[in-house]
């Protein structure tokens, strides 16, 4: 019970730090300087961030890799949700910090790279898309902390058996004392019979011993 109170409170602690929006700003990537958009993902592996990522494009294709830039990039894909019909050229970097990603998404509508001033609709809807990622990396992240929460509490579970297990067993011990006790105070009760039994004849010999003792003494008085 007090694991599965730690698991909703965690739950709960990543709703409110996932609770997030893309931010807009300039920033530098392959070719300069450019508009783009980032958001943040805190619990996320790089591992975990590219191939969400991966994943959520693979509908307008594979990514390319510019290993030099640390980028990887669409070219001349269509994407409806951010902009209809017409292609554009999408780059996409994933930088690493402390327990946290940061996804860069910049995209070029063909000369213009989007951003709010010039192009509020695609801003918006490339901040929704975004959102739309995010939740994908959530879902993983806290995928990966019910495993490890599952994993405690099986091993709680099972330090429970071992205690139980001991539990058994001085019991077991108990009662092998209880039955030691038993035979022992029943040997007791032998033992001080046997020893009442043993004076008598020792008492019986005394007298032998004294008499044998009287006719030694008593030998050339006659």
């Amino acid at each position: 019970m007090k694991t599965l109170k730690t698991l909703l409170i965690v739950i709960s602690s990543f709703s409110i730090v996932f609770a997030q929006e893309a931010v807009e700003r300039k920033s530098s990537m392959s070719l300069g300087p450019q508009n783009g958009f980032y958001i943040e993902l805190p619990g996320a592996t790089k591992k975990m961030a590219e191939s969400t990522f991966s994943d959520f494009v693979k509908e307008y294709g594979k990514l390319k890799d510019n290993k030099k830039a640390k980028e990887s990039f669409l070219m001349a894909v269509k994407i409806p949700v951010i902009n209809g019909q017409s292609p554009v050229d999408l780059y996409v970097r994933h930088d690493e910090g402390k327990n946290m990603m940061t996804t860069y998404v910049w995209i070029d509508l063909g000369g213009a790279f989007i951003s709010s001033d010039e192009y509020p609709q695609q801003a918006k809807a490339l901040r929704q898309w975004l959102v739309d990622y995010f939740n994908q990396v959530k879902k993983k992240v806290i995928a990966e902390e019910l495993k490890e929460e599952e994993k405690t509490l099986s091993n709680l579970n099972k330090d429970l058996e071992k205690l139980q297990k001991r539990n058994e067993d001085f019991h077991k011990e108990i009662e092998k004392a209880k039955q030691k006790i038993a035979e022992n105070e029943k040997n007791i009760e032998k033992n001080l019979s046997e020893q009442e039994a043993k004076r008598v004849e020792i008492q019986k010999q005394s007298e032998v011993v004294s008499k044998v003792t009287a006719r030694l003494n008593a030998v050339g008085k006659d």
